[in-house]
């Protein structure tokens, strides 16, 4: 009997480990690959932006698994971008080893390249045919990241748009953390924020994303309820832009002499209607070398007047363009005058985007480009509505949304998906009641109370309520039913209209000071 014992005990003690270690080695065994378990109706939408799609603006992209391939061997999925004002909805297949876009609509194709190096980059160390584990120190390494290894680094819940998900963490360390949220679950990544690979300074960054919604339908979901945005019938008959062969190439200062401005602008004459493309680079006088960081900027087409007729970050459906790194390219339809288009590069100022800019660096670069008519007759805008305030400056008024997200009435950190913005004066923003209990946006605080600047009552399931910030200011609002949800707005002061009389002083005042260094010989040995 002794002797049964002992040998009980002994397995007992042999087995414990044994099982603890493969309990352990259970909760990473997860298998995973971008597109796995993804089935005919599943749909996904995101908020995502890349810094090679200009400098990481806003994008949201929506895909519905609409049915399998004739082969077998993929999907065809519905794909809708969402960029600002232009909205472009098309047909792209991916292939079932890896998602990648194997065939697309043209409309689309440059979101598809979009799609490909945020939602699908996974598929670089992963796929059907090699997936991964989560218990492996590395996935693998890639030039794109500076060479470093990627791999699973902790495991935590995380909160988006789309919901609370149990995921793994891949990332890597280059200066900064580098993080990719994945739920063994979910075909694609929940969320992501992954850094430009730079030397020096603070790193921008390379692309983002957040999961806002998720499902399956066997009809195509609301997600998906938009049209395109018109395209040109004369599109196939304009000359595209094509740097190498056809382009005008200059660099001047601006007038303010805060910075260098180098531009190149495809075709040299084009046509109304058609393609246009700027690449810019604002540097700095001293060394053109280095370039300005973080400049908010806008490309503007005035009339002999100065009236502004059109605004490229407003045509986005943004305040302004970024450039994080002192670099930009912009394609858009030309919607100018014949014979010659007045252009406008406007640097606003530096500063993280969506904040107020500092304006120490602002200056305006004209560019006068001749114009040819559109194919089908003169398309020459009617002005931009300007809405001038007393002071001389121009209102341009937006549009923001900001969510109150599902599950942010109880108190577990759920809180605005835009919690604190900054806005020009005439910027109207919406409340939209995404969770299942009401809501209001009152403003004041929970500590001192409303203010009576703005209060919408009870905000229900569904709903929205939009106000109309004209005024300069600090805005904090909170929610009654919910106090500890609160948020602010701040109001900035305007974009200048033309002529920009403050830029011109600054000009004068700039250049008198070079003008008394060089004539003053004792001031060059400081």
């Amino acid at each position: 009997m002794r002797k049964y014992t002992v040998f009980a005990i002994f397995a007992f003690l042999l087995i414990v480990p044994l099982a603890l270690q493969s309990a352990h080695a259970t909760s990473g065994s997860d298998s995973w690959y971008p597109g796995k378990g993804l089935k005919q109706g599943d749909y996904f939408s995101y908020n995502v932006c890349w810094t090679d799609w200009h400098n990481c603006a806003p994008l949201q992209m929506n895909f519905w698994v609409k049915n399998e391939t004739s082969d077998g061997s993929g999907w065809n999925v519905v794909f809708m971008a969402v960029d600002g004002s232009n909205v472009q909805k098309g047909i792209m297949t991916i292939g079932k080893i890896t998602p990648d876009p194997t065939s697309f609509d043209p409309n689309i194709s440059d979101y598809t390249g979009v799609y490909r190096s945020t939602v699908s980059w996974l598929d670089s160390f992963a796929t059907k045919d090699t997936p991964k584990t989560f218990n492996v120190p590395a996935w693998g390494r890639t030039g794109s990241v500076g060479g470093q290894s990627v791999g699973p680094v902790s495991h935590e819940k995380v909160t988006v748009g789309a919901g609370t998900f149990d995921t793994y963490v891949l990332g890597w360390h280059k200066g900064v953390d580098n993080k990719i949220w994945v739920d063994s679950s979910v075909p694609f990544p929940v969320k992501a924020l992954v850094y430009v690979d730079v030397n020096t300074g603070t790193p921008p960054p390379d692309y983002t994303l957040e999961l806002l919604k998720m499902g399956n339908s066997p009809t195509e979901p609301d997600v998906l309820k938009m049209s395109s945005t018109n395209i040109s019938t004369t599109s196939a008959q304009c000359e595209q832009p094509d740097m190498e062969q056809d382009s005008v190439h200059q660099v001047t200062t601006t007038d303010s002499s805060s910075m260098v401005v180098e531009y190149r602008y495809s075709p040299s004459n084009p046509h109304n209607g058609c393609p246009i493309e700027f690449r810019l680079s604002f540097e700095q006088n001293f060394d053109q070398s280095q370039k300005f960081s973080n400049l908010q900027y806008d490309i503007f087409i005035v009339d002999n007047n100065d009236q502004k007729l059109y605004s490229l970050a407003q045509d986005k459906g943004r305040t302004s363009l970024f450039a994080p790194v002192g670099d930009d390219d912009n394609t858009f339809t030309l919607k100018g005058t014949t014979p010659v288009t007045h252009f406008v590069i406007a640097a606003l100022g530096t500063g993280p985007e969506g904040s107020l800019p500092d304006t120490s660096s602002a200056g305006l670069v004209r560019i006068d480009v001749k114009t040819q008519d559109s194919f089908g007759g003169p398309t020459n805008p009617p002005p931009v509505q300007n809405t001038t305030s007393n002071n001389g400056t121009m209102n341009m008024p937006m549009s923001v949304s900001i969510s109150i997200p599902q599950g942010s009435t109880d108190t577990n950190g759920i809180t605005y998906d835009k919690r604190d913005v900054t806005v020009m004066p005439g910027t109207t923003i919406t409340w939209t009641n995404n969770d299942d209990k009401p809501h209001t946006i009152t403003s004041g605080t929970a500590q001192a109370g409303p203010d009576g600047k703005f209060d919408s009552g009870l905000v229900q399931a569904g709903q929205t309520y939009s106000h109309t910030f004209t005024d300069a200011g600090s805005y904090s609002y909170f929610d009654q039913p919910s106090p500890w949800l609160s948020g602010s707005v701040t109001v900035g002061p305007a974009v200048p209209e033309f002529p920009l009389s403050s830029l011109m002083i600054m000009a004068i005042v700039v250049g008198l000071g070079v003008l008394f260094v060089r004539v003053n010989p004792r001031l060059h040995k400081l």
